[in-house]
């Protein structure tokens, strides 16, 4: 097993190894994140120095550059022990043509082929059902000298992990990367897009956005660029990658049309105090978004890195490419924008396919796609109208020699996408907004689409294998465009998988149109019968009753019509499974005479079940426990202080089981409590322990103490829990004591380390002793300190600079507070004071000095005003002291005062006052003795103004009826709103009156006895008072729908599609509805009518979470 670390010296450079491990984490299925171990910034600066240096001297050697270095890749792709499943040639070559096309940047960069005829296969069901991270010995001498090798792992023993790679080093093991491809952790789009790519920039010396690790450290990069910035020695030393917050705190993230963006409003800030806006974007970044991308400053690393290889002696880059023959014959066919390019294999010697694209015929051509070896077809949807492109054709193992002659394809103005049994029509003509009529071919009659403001419509639920046919043209012209035509075929279904389990396996594929039936069929390998399965409505499909490690294929076609089928897929094969060893062994616990056991399997299946044993280590015999149907054990009855070995197998049927795992260990013990700790009081002590780990079911607890010194221990024994109570000490003496675990099966830990308490009178605590509601004659006096109930206070006090304290003993508290009320004090006069504890007659604390006061009619603070309204406001104070009453007056600004005497409480509801008008208030405190203090400064509020209310919200309307909408801000008893309505143009208001409005809120009205298919306006205004009004809101339109005795459907189309119905708008629950044609609720859509009729059956279709509720 190589070291995690490796010191190699080069170029005057001492550098801690670079075989740091690129992981990607897969914490959320299907996308992984990277698990990368941690390098050090100075040695990773030094990597950059170092393939930097590379690139120089590789440009003043004079070597030839070109713009487009061919890198090799020996593909080793991990199976089964049979040579089933594994990564299929046809995603292989798919995903490392997405790739290319990442790695080219103006025509400039790196393109990877792969090196041989065909892959490395390895075959072994251990490394396939769990391929180890790091990787082990297993793979050793499997590494090609001269190419990159990229391992294709079903899944990793850790399943964290979706890959990992090693960053530039001179020894072989650095040209390795590791890429899962089990369907359910991987998907081919992901692994072409972002995870191979991630990986590959690693090998080539890309860090991570956020810096040299794997998200755990939050990086230090500046936002700032220029003057100021630290982008080259921070982050990943590139200065056009964005600072990346990555796991900062305050970071927030958006998911507008379901793809991540960085929200702005985010509070991470940089060490100057700068907003983030990373690239999501980024391939190296942990984003995960939507579409990928490299900086060019990126591309530069990568040829850095590239050089820093070129010059190592281990290995090389420079394995051959195939000689192949090119590809002939090219040709294309269109549907829609999509082009369907086709051609002769000429050879038996290619690996697959990478089809290239350009705009021009000589140069520019990136990869889009890849097929598999012997495939002839391949699909290109991502094309523009009015655009010319061309297309060759490279086998995947070879570069420029095996080139075919290129194709030219024109998308014409005029195009039809057809999906399924969608067709999307596009056009490119001049104008704002658009009509499109279509009809299916031979149909007398139109469709009009009118009203496009863009150039593209759909067409949704067409037939299969029927020819449809469209025009366009602008709104206003006289003249439609050519007719256009097309076909929707019945498709076979795509993107077909399978989950082998053991006699059982599990058929997926992709629905290539809703709603259609499909017919599977499936064999055993070689066997020339089919077993079909007809009728199917949904995926997965469930193969029963397999036999275990026998391989089987089959296919899936789509049933559009009784007389219409698609093909058939291409033929699928898998493996059922073996009955399989458990794995990843595991000990949740393992206590004095009780272990629970816990392992890992493959699959769920619910006819098997495990067999397990255990003994203790260098003992012969094992302990048999079989029939566990769990993949966990409770071990009982061990024996304290052992180390034991245990195995567990699969029993898959009474004639079938696996072999036993490898041994794991674990040793019993009762453990010793730790974390010794107490707190005492004058004549008792409360003294706790924890355990190390879980907690033992029935386990008790032994303490022992005794006075330091003493040889007796005082013992207490079979405690429920850690924490004992200890009474009867003496004050002022030092105790020890120490604690031992009692556990099951009446074994015992040894005891403790001793640790030591002593009991003491505690004083009160030094700082927090206090005063407070100090007033001309009084104080409240508060302490906190421990101690034990029914434990006594003394307080003294005096005028500072008298010789004389009083006195005031017998004092109680709680068992940690107390409080007490002084009255009868000179006003005007500072006084000192202390307070102590006296546990006994005899036993007593120091005295606690708290701070000096002064005794004064204070004026009131704090003043505040909340909760204003109109007419009222509720005014706020501190409470000034014991036993004090308030003046309070208040007026508006140069009016007369109303005052309100003796008033006991801190706040006050003024109620009456007139809305929109400042006031201004003052209060003074009324102490004992009839003192008083000044008045406090006059303090200003203003009511609110008796406004209109806001947020007014559209109308929810019948053919009668209409439900209005508004939000008032405020609102005291006695407040009211007036609604006026009238029809538009009309001189002549609906008004409704006396509207309750006590409260802030959302209110709605429902105004009744309307016209139907009327176009009306409304305001509303609110009573504040009984003479006070606010304004008129400004209008709010809204209309009626129109009245429909039987709304009947003209099309197909969606249910909330005003064009799909005869009263061109959507239903509402008062109408009866006649469907003749099929029609579709959106995801979450809530529908309404009152009835449904029906000429004969036609389709509704649900969306996610959607509803209809007939409403009677």
């Amino acid at each position: 097993m190589r070291n995690t670390f490796i010191w190699i010296c080069c170029l005057f450079f001492s550098l801690l190894s670079l075989n740091h491990l690129m992981a990607q984490r897969i914490d959320s299925l299907p996308l992984g994140q990277c698990g990368i171990a941690p390098i050090p910034a100075r040695l990773a600066q030094e990597l950059v120095q170092q393939a930097n240096l590379a690139l120089e001297k590789k440009r003043a050697s004079g070597a030839a550059f070109t713009a487009i270095t061919y890198v090799p890749i020996r593909p080793h792709i991990l199976r089964k022990s049979d040579g089933s499943d594994g990564f299929s040639l046809a995603n292989l070559n798919q995903v490392m043509a997405i790739t290319n096309s990442y790695y080219l940047y103006n025509g400039y960069g790196i393109q990877f082929y792969f090196a041989g005829t065909a892959p490395d296969y390895i075959d072994n069901d251990q490394l396939f059902n769990g391929f180890p991270y790091p990787e082990d010995s297993s793979i050793d001498g499997r590494d090609a000298p001269n190419a990159m090798n990229q391992y294709y792992v079903n899944r990793f023993t850790n399943s964290g992990l979706g890959g990992f790679a090693y960053y530039p080093a001179d020894g072989l093991y650095s040209t390795r990367s590791f890429i899962t491809t089990a369907p359910a952790i991987e998907s081919v789009e992901d692994l072409g897009n972002r995870l191979i790519p991630h990986e590959l920039g690693h090998s080539f010396n890309l860090i991570h956005t956020f810096g040299p690790n794997n998200g755990t450290d939050p990086s230090t990069e500046l936002v700032t660029r220029g003057a100021g910035a630290n982008c080259s020695y921070a982050g990943d030393y590139i200065c056009d990658t964005p600072a990346d917050p990555y796991l900062k705190p305050g970071t927030n993230y958006i998911y507008p049309n379901g793809c991540v963006q960085y929200d702005l409003s985010s509070t991470a800030r940089d060490a100057n105090g700068q907003t983030y806006a990373p690239s999501v974007t980024n391939i190296m970044s942990y984003y995960f978004p939507c579409t990928h991308d490299f900086t060019p400053g990126q591309y530069d690393r990568m040829q850095a890195g590239l050089a820093l290889r070129q010059q190592h002696t281990s290995y090389s880059l420079n394995a051959p490419p195939t000689n192949v023959s090119p590809a002939s014959a090219l040709a294309y066919t269109l549907n829609g924008n999509a082009v369907t390019v086709r051609w002769q294999d000429n050879a038996d010697n290619e690996m697959g396919y990478f089809i290239e694209r350009s705009t021009s015929p000589t140069d520019g051509f990136v990869p889009i796609g890849g097929v598999a070896p012997n495939e002839t077809t391949f699909i290109d949807t991502k094309t523009q109208a009015r655009t010319q492109y061309y297309y060759r054709i490279r086998p995947s193992n070879s570069t420029t020699g095996s080139l075919s002659s290129t194709l030219a394809v024109l998308i014409p103005g005029l195009t039809t996408y057809v999906s399924g049994n969608t067709a999307q029509l596009s056009w490119a003509i001049a104008g704002s907004s658009f009509e499109v009529q279509w009809r299916a071919q031979g149909s007398s009659n139109w469709i009009l689409i009118n009203g496009l403001t863009t150039t593209t419509t759909t067409l949704s639920y067409l037939t299969s294998g029927t020819t449809y046919e469209w025009r366009v043209r602008a709104t206003g012209s006289d003249t439609y465009s050519e007719t256009v035509r097309f076909t929707i075929p019945c498709l076979p279904p795509s993107y077909t998988s399978v989950t082998p389990l053991y006699q059982k396996a599990y058929l997926y594929w992709s629905p290539a149109i809703a709603g259609h039936t499909y017919t599977l069929r499936w064999r055993e390998s070689g066997s020339p019968d089919w077993t079909t399965v007809s009728n199917l409505t949904t995926t997965p499909y469930s193969l029963t009753n397999l036999s275990p490690a026998i391989m089987y294929e089959w296919q899936v076609q789509s049933v559009c019509s009784p007389t219409e089928r698609s093909d058939f897929t291409s033929v699928g094969s898998f493996s059922s499974l073996p009955c399989q060893v458990p794995y990843s062994l595991q000990v949740s616990y393992a206590w004095s005479s009780v272990a629970y056991v816990y392992w890992s399997q493959n699959f769920y299946d619910v006819n098997r079940t495990n067999e397990l044993r255990y003994r203790p280590v260098g003992t012969t015999e094992w302990n048999y426990i079989a029939g566990i149907s769990t993949s966990g054990y409770s071990l009982t009855g061990l024996t304290n202080n052992t180390a034991y070995e245990w195995q567990v197998r699969s029993i898959c049927s009474s004639l079938d089981q696996s072999s036993f795992s490898t041994s794991h260990y674990f040793s019993t013990s009762c453990s010793v409590p730790i974390g010794l700790s107490s707190r005492t009081t004058a004549t008792a002590a409360v003294v706790s322990c924890y355990l190390p780990g879980s907690i033992e079911p029935g386990s008790t607890y032994d303490v022992q103490y005794r006075p330091q010194g003493s040889a007796d221990w005082r013992t207490i024994e079979g405690q429920s829990n850690g924490t004992f109570s200890l009474t009867g000490l003496t004050t002022n003496v030092t105790y020890e004591w120490r604690v031992r675990h009692g556990c099951a099966a009446g074994a015992k830990s040894d005891f403790s380390p001793v640790a030591t308490f002593t009991p003491r009178c505690n004083a009160p605590q030094d700082g927090a002793v206090y005063v407070s509601y100090i007033t001309s004659s009084s104080v409240r006096f508060f302490w906190y300190i421990e101690n034990e109930a029914g434990t006594m206070y003394e307080i003294r006090y005096k005028p500072v600079g008298s010789p004389t304290w009083t006195t005031i003993s017998s004092l109680t508290g709680t068992t940690n507070n107390g409080s007490y009320d002084l009255t009868g004090l000179s006003n005007a006069t500072t006084y000192e004071w202390q307070v102590r504890t006296t546990c006994s007659a005899e036993v007593s604390s120091s005295f606690v000095t708290g701070t000096n006061f002064t005794t004064q009619c204070r004026i009131p603070d704090a003043l505040g005003v909340y909760e204003k309204t109109p007419t009222t406001a509720t005014l706020s104070w501190n409470q000034m002291g014991i036993g004090v009453t308030y003046d309070v007056r208040y007026r508006a600004v140069g009016g007369s005062w109303v005052t309100l005497t003796n008033y006991d409480k801190s706040y006050l509801l003024l109620a009456g006052l007139l809305t929109n008008t400042t006031y201004e208030w003052q209060l003074r405190t009324n102490c004992q003795s009839g003192q008083y203090s000044a008045y406090s400064p006059l303090t200003t509020f203003a009511t609110l103004p008796c406004s209109s209310p806001s947020a007014i919200g559209g109308a929810s309307t019948t053919d009668s009826s209409a439900t209005l909408n508004w939000f008032h801000s405020y609102g005291v008893v006695g407040t009211q709103a007036e609604i006026r309505l009238r029809i538009v143009g009309s001189a002549n208001w609906r008004v409704i009156s006396n509207i309750p409005m006590e409260s802030r809120g959302y209110y709605t009205y429902t105004v009744t006895k309307l016209a139907s298919s009327t176009q009306y306006e409304w305001q509303i205004r609110v009573l504040c008072s009984a003479t006070e009004f606010s304004d008129y809101s400004t209008l709010y339109p809204f209309s009626t729908k129109t009245y429909c005795p039987v709304m009947y459907t003209v099309k197909n189309g969606g249910w909330n599609e005003a064009s799909t119905w005869s009263c061109n708008r959507e239903p509402v629950a008062t109408d009866v509805l006649h469907l003749k044609h099929a029609v579709s609720l959106p995801s979450y859509y809530q529908a309404y009518a009152l009835r449904i009729i029906y000429d004969q059956p036609v389709s509704i279709r649900w969306g996610v979470g959607s509803q209809l509720l007939l409403k009677p």
